[in-house]
C-alpha cells in the first residue's frame, strides 16, 4: 500500500492542474512553437503513486501523473518535472516512454537528448518570463535533482543532457537577465564529452534560431568532474555552492561575463534558501 507521502493534497493538485494550463497558453503564444493546443488532453488524474519507472502517461484524452517522486523532493521541484513532462505532450508529439524508446530506436540517442535540453529550457524560461524566477532560483530547483538522480553510476547521455540545459539555459540569462521576453534567443546546446579526455574540451552541436552549428566549449577536465559532482551529488554539496558551480561553469563555457545582478544575488546566497515562484514557497 502506497503512503501518504507519495500522495499531493488536493490543494496542490489543483496547483498543478492550473500551472498545467498556464504552461500550455504561454506555449501557444510562442509563434516558433507548434503547440497542439486543440482540447485533445482534456484529462488530468492523479493516479496511485507507483514504483515504476514513469511521471507522465497518455492514454486517450487522460493525461497521468505519476507523484510517487514527491517523496524525495519538493512540491515546486515535482511541478517543474511536470511541466518539463507537458512540454514532450504538447509541442514534441513524445507523451509516453515507448514513444521516447522509439525515438532513440529511430533517430539516435543524439536527438533524445536534444529534445529533453529544449523541453528544460522553455520550463526554465516559463519560470522566468511568467513567474519571475531569476537564474539562481532555477539552478536552486536544480540541486533538488541530486535527491532523485544522485548516482555514482550515471550514464554519459544523462550527464551530457544535464550540461545542455545549464548552458542553454544560463546562456538566456546571461544575454537577458531581467527581460521577460528572452524566448526569442533559445540558443539550444547539446555537448558531448566523448573528447574531453584527450582534448580537455567539449564538442557542442548549437541549435540557433533557424540552423545548426558546430562548435566547442572551454573547459578542463576538472571543470566536467566538478559538474559532474553537482548532478550526482556525491559530495553532498549544499544549495549555494552548487548553483556558484554551474554559474560559474557556464560562464566560463560560454566565455561570458556573469551580469552583476546574477552576481550580487550569487553571493547574498544563504547554504540553504526558499525559492518562491508561483508553486508557492519551496525549501531547496
Amino acid at each position: 500500500m502506497t503512503s501518504n507521502k507519495h500522495e499531493l493534497s488536493t490543494d496542490q493538485k489543483r496547483t498543478l492542474e492550473r500551472s498545467i494550463s498556464d504552461f500550455k497558453a504561454w506555449l501557444c503564444k510562442i509563434k516558433k512553437l507548434h503547440v497542439d493546443a486543440t482540447d485533445r488532453y482534456g484529462k488530468v488524474t492523479f493516479p496511485r503513486p507507483t514504483a515504476a519507472d514513469w511521471i507522465m502517461e497518455v492514454k486517450g484524452s487522460e493525461v497521468r501523473f505519476n507523484t510517487y517522486v514527491t517523496a524525495n523532493c519538493s512540491f515546486n521541484y515535482f511541478r517543474m518535472i511536470v511541466l518539463h513532462e507537458c512540454f514532450h505532450l504538447f509541442v514534441q508529439g513524445v507523451p509516453n516512454k515507448s514513444d521516447a524508446k522509439r525515438l532513440k530506436d529511430d533517430f539516435g540517442d543524439g536527438f533524445m537528448k536534444l529534445f529533453d535540453i529544449e523541453a528544460d529550457y522553455y520550463t526554465a524560461m516559463y519560470y522566468k518570463e511568467v513567474e519571475h524566477a531569476s537564474l539562481v532560483d532555477v539552478f536552486a530547483l536544480y540541486h533538488e535533482g541530486t535527491k532523485i538522480f544522485g548516482d555514482p553510476n550515471i550514464r554519459t547521455p544523462k550527464v551530457e543532457r544535464f550540461i545542455g540545459s545549464v548552458l542553454s539555459i544560463a546562456n538566456a540569462y546571461f544575454k537577458n537577465p531581467a527581460a521577460r521576453q528572452t524566448t526569442k534567443e533559445n540558443d539550444l546546446y547539446l555537448p558531448t564529452i566523448t573528447n574531453l579526455p584527450t582534448e580537455e574540451r567539449i564538442h557542442i552541436l548549437l541549435s540557433r534560431k533557424n540552423h545548426f552549428a558546430l562548435g566547442e566549449i572551454q573547459t578542463n577536465y576538472y571543470d566536467f568532474v566538478t559538474l559532474k559532482k553537482c548532478y550526482t551529488g556525491l559530495d553532498g554539496r549544499g544549495v549555494k555552492e552548487y548553483v556558484e558551480t554551474l554559474v560559474h561553469f557556464a560562464s566560463k563555457a560560454l566565455e561570458s561575463q556573469i551580469p552583476l545582478g546574477i552576481y550580487n544575488q550569487l553571493h547574498r546566497l544563504p547554504m540553504t534558501l526558499s525559492v518562491r515562484t508561483g508553486g508557492g514557497n519551496v525549501a531547496a
